[in-house]
């Protein structure tokens, strides 16, 4: 193979030689450079992108744990009253407050405001160890909702 290119080669000035060889050098290196440099970074980039993912993932895992942990134990007082003592605080009448069970009741509110109660759910959870099974909320024509809950002891 040299033998072919040896007598053109040696036809050259020493300029075309110079620039032919320089055209090899910058040849090699952009083969380099994509064949090599340029899927290295985009594969650290996407590395980098999927350890950000795990990141955040490791921390909603650990904020979860965390809230499972503060979780208050659940309460021995029976669910109807505790679910009256709370009604009481918050200035709520029940429609509707029976027994289901052991441990279980059905609360229906006839018209409340819904962030209100998500809210109310929310501490019955967090402050009184209760469990919302079942929430069902249907709007009133006067922006409140009325509002269906199965709560149950976490016992």
């Amino acid at each position: 193979m040299m033998a072919i290119f040896s007598p053109w080669w040696a036809q050259r000035s020493d300029r075309e030689r110079m620039l032919f060889g320089l055209m090899l050098v910058l040849l090699a290196a952009l083969l380099v450079w994509l064949l090599l440099l340029r899927p290295i970074a985009g594969a650290r980039a996407a590395a980098n992108a999927e350890a950000g993912a795990a990141a955040t993932r490791l921390a909603q895992g650990e904020a979860l744990a965390a809230a499972i942990k503060a979780r208050p134990a659940a309460s021995s007082a029976p669910v109807l009253d505790t679910l009256n003592r709370r009604l009481g605080e918050a200035g709520l009448q029940p429609a509707r407050l029976e027994a289901q069970g052991p441990g279980q009741a059905v609360l229906e509110i006839a018209a409340i405001n819904g962030r209100l109660l998500i809210g109310w759910a929310t501490a019955l959870e967090q402050r009184d160890g209760l469990v919302i099974e079942q929430l069902e909320a249907t709007r009133n024509p006067d922006q409140s909702v009325q509002a269906r809950l199965l709560v149950r002891s976490a016992q």
